[in-house]
């Protein structure tokens, strides 16, 4: 097992394992000293990988929580991988123009930066993505060192962070996406979350946590909310901590949701699947 790191502040490259097969112990503690440690990894070259396989290896890291990409259907229904024959997406969608656009609405959001379930409790822990059918072009996946950019901050900011709350909420990143609105049977599966806006790290690091869900600061007046949250989210996202991956074929990457923050990178849609495997 090889790790190289790719950005100077976090995420690495990881070679040498065969994720088809499952990890002795001393490996899996290798690949979590180096997700500690790094934040995103990038397992190069594991085509071969199922979802029998990437489930496995997934349950090494905590108890699962199964990605609906579409709240109320089944886990992978609208990722399913492209089959021999299927038509091209743009002459699909006119056979069946109401389920593929709501899809498409659906997933505006991942355009934004984000950190994936925040609006619940528990949030999530790790994600776990695997490229199945990309496109040609675009589709990248940007992500963001939360904990560097807290390093960042001067002390009088990281003093007033201390101790304060963040109301979570899938509406508020549906909102701004211009996406559907939560529907009543999600308002009642979704209510939201409260997360602490500063969280110790296990690697001992403070990290930012924000997210498009993030919806106001608890307790505070609405518009100073808006203002703090978006100012500490313009500085988490500069260049300096960003780091974009350009997907290939077989790449399997692991993030840790409590110290990044991520976004999807616009592609054609209306002409190709971007298929990604999150069983």
């Amino acid at each position: 097992m090889i790790v190289n790191q790719l950005h100077p502040h976090f995420m690495a490259e990881v070679t040498g394992l065969d994720l088809l097969t499952p990890l002795t112990p001393d490996q899996a503690r290798a690949v979590q000293q180096a997700i500690d440690t790094h934040a995103v990894l990038v397992f190069r070259h594991q085509a071969a990988m199922d979802d029998e396989a990437q489930i496995g290896f997934s349950a090494l890291f905590g108890p699962l929580q199964r990605w609906t990409p579409v709240p109320g259907e089944k886990p992978n229904r609208a990722l399913r991988p492209a089959e021999p024959g299927d038509f091209p997406m743009a002459e699909e969608e006119a056979r069946r123009p109401a389920a593929e656009a709501r899809r498409r609405l659906l997933q505006r959001p991942a355009r934004l930066w984000h950190t994936d379930s925040s609006f619940q409790d528990p949030p999530g822990r790790y994600t776990f993505l695997a490229a199945r059918i990309l496109p040609p072009e675009g589709g990248d996946t940007e992500f963001a060192d939360m904990r560097a950019a807290y390093d960042a901050l001067d002390e009088v900011t990281k003093l007033a962070l201390t101790g304060l709350r963040v109301f979570h909420s899938l509406g508020r990143s549906r909102l701004l996406a211009d996406a559907p609105a939560l529907s009543p049977d999600e308002e009642r599966n979704l209510p939201g979350a409260e997360q602490p806006l500063v969280r110790r790290h296990p690697s001992g690091r403070d990290a930012l946590y924000l997210a498009s869900h993030a919806e106001s600061i608890v307790g505070w007046d609405a518009t100073e909310s808006r203002e703090l949250l978006d100012r500490l989210t313009e500085h988490a996202i500069r260049p300096e901590f960003v780091h974009s991956h350009q997907w290939r074929g077989g790449d399997f990457v692991m993030w840790d949701n409590r110290c990044t923050m991520h976004r999807a990178t616009p592609f054609r849609d209306d002409h190709h699947r971007n298929t990604p495997s999150n069983p």
